[in-house]
């Protein structure tokens, strides 16, 4: 039984098999979830003591447990990483962007060891839409190429932000032309961020191994 199961059946039978058990276990389990307080060691010890004749103590032993429940009930777990040296990438797919993913992008992140996936470079059974979310999933680093403007791009962004939030230890670079992001420009959302703007193939080596490197050296502490 995890810890919600267990939190959930004492806070749904209090007193129950009998007042001293369920006292102890809720001693149990708030120590091992390090919120035994002075306050609920005083109401388990009164419970043990009385036989949880003090509705007060009763009441007040449930009200913690309601706490400690709702300390864990929203905590999202993100999904395992498989591969912790894999980096997605995520750009239109067109001739001059083929072009920078094999000769710039690819080099690059190679030489930083860490394997590159792009979608299409993948032969795939089932779901497009699941086959990008694996990916994306057991990826520490996503490269987002903004050249374009593509939806897909943005969709596949979004996906490594809301990892982001699960706590998935992903890190999201963002790219773009600088011609293009000055001509016209990328979505509102995301204007605001670190974007790396380049003028050429050796402008956007240069600076996307210097990014690479920098989240490198700071997952590895």
């Amino acid at each position: 039984m995890d810890k919600k199961e267990e939190l959930t059946r004492l806070i749904n039978n209090p007193l129950k098999p009998n007042a001293v058990e369920w006292a102890m276990d809720a001693e149990d389990i708030l120590t091992d979830m390090n919120l035994l307080s002075p306050e609920a060691i005083q109401h388990i010890k009164t419970i043990k003591t009385h036989g949880g004749a003090f509705n007060q103590d009763n009441d007040a032993l449930v009200a913690i447990l309601k706490r400690a429940y709702k300390s864990i009930a929203n905590v999202i777990v993100p999904p395992p990483i498989k591969s912790w040296h894999q980096v997605f990438v995520a750009m239109r797919f067109d001739e001059k962007r083929e072009h920078l993913y094999k000769n710039v992008l690819t080099p690059i992140v190679q030489s930083a060891n860490y394997s590159i996936i792009k979608v299409n470079d993948q032969e795939y059974e089932g779901s497009i839409i699941g086959k990008i979310i694996d990916d994306i999933s057991d990826s520490t680093i996503l490269i987002a190429d903004l050249t374009g403007n593509r939806g897909g791009v943005y969709y596949e962004l979004g996906i490594a932000k809301g990892l982001q939030l699960c706590n998935h230890p992903i890190r999201t670079i963002l790219t773009c032309d600088k011609k293009f992001f000055e001509d016209v420009k990328v979505h509102f959302d995301v204007q605001g961020d670190n974007i790396i703007l380049y003028t050429s193939d050796e402008d956007y080596k240069e600076k996307l191994s210097s990014r690479i490197q920098a989240y490198k050296n700071e997952m590895n502490g």
